[in-house]
């Protein structure tokens, strides 16, 4: 876990970014008014499977993409085939483990505006790599990168956590490998009547979908995006999306000062 600092940023992309969105209009200043910790990776096979007893992942070595990473630790690769509710209940068994409550540590998955906010760890271009991303840069459809950066490999799955360098944060693989999930509700228009304090997303709504964020081995590198966010129901599930894992900060910590 990496320790984020409370700040502000701009959140979302202005309209001349190539490839931004309507639903990431308009940009708009956020703070994060307490500090929290993040995964410095995604949750990986080996991970998941502790804490939940199973592996869903289709990238795995008993599962139909077993070929794909005969020659990987698969239990080093980010945990996918998971929807949103799975998510919530692996953070809430994790939060149960002994060792974690005698430390007061509860998981949950990070918001929107915490995410994009350690994604960008202080910058404000497209990725935190600058102006362009490709596949010397993320795990990612190499076919179609972004900005200057050259055609590269397409891998045509996931590969181990950290295999790319972090961004400021010392967060890997916030562009690509697996789009996470986050905690919001999804809104095409919420950024209009987003608040400027410590967003959570829109209210309302019977089992709303929910934003996912980050892009995936399978996306050109536009939707890798720092500030690209698309939806999806929270019982979906597909092999290009994972999670990682938030947790705030315990009482009486020397973080929380």
């Amino acid at each position: 876990m990496v320790l984020i600092p409370s700040g502000e940023f701009n959140m979302g992309a202005p309209e001349d970014e190539v490839g931004s969105r309507i639903d990431e209009r308009p940009v708009h200043a956020v703070k994060i008014s307490t500090p929290f910790f993040l995964g410095a990776y995604e949750v990986t096979q080996a991970e998941y499977e502790k804490v939940m007893g199973v592996n869903p992942s289709y990238f795995s070595p008993a599962a139909d993409g077993r070929s794909k990473v005969a020659n990987l630790d698969a239990g080093r690769l980010p945990v996918e085939q998971v929807s949103w509710d799975d998510c919530i209940v692996f953070c809430e068994k994790l939060s149960a483990l002994p060792e974690e409550k005698n430390a007061g540590r509860v998981y949950r998955l990070p918001t929107e505006a915490e995410w994009q906010y350690s994604c960008r760890a202080g910058t404000t271009g497209p990725f935190y790599t600058g102006s362009s991303l490709g596949s010397n840069d993320a795990n990612l459809n190499g076919n179609f990168p972004y900005g200057d950066a050259p055609r590269g490999v397409f891998l045509g799955r996931t590969t181990v956590v950290g295999s790319y360098k972090p961004n400021a944060f010392g967060l890997y693989d916030m562009h690509g490998n697996v789009a996470e999930l986050s905690a919001d509700p999804y809104g095409r228009y919420y950024y209009k009547d987003s608040p400027p304090v410590d967003p959570k997303g829109p209210e309302g709504g019977n089992d709303p979908d929910r934003v996912v964020l980050g892009g995936s081995w399978g996306t050109d590198a536009a939707r890798c995006r720092s500030a690209f966010r698309r939806s999806n129901a929270t019982s979906g599930k597909a092999y290009y999306f994972g999670f990682r894992v938030a947790c705030d900060v315990p009482a009486g910590s020397p973080a929380a000062n």
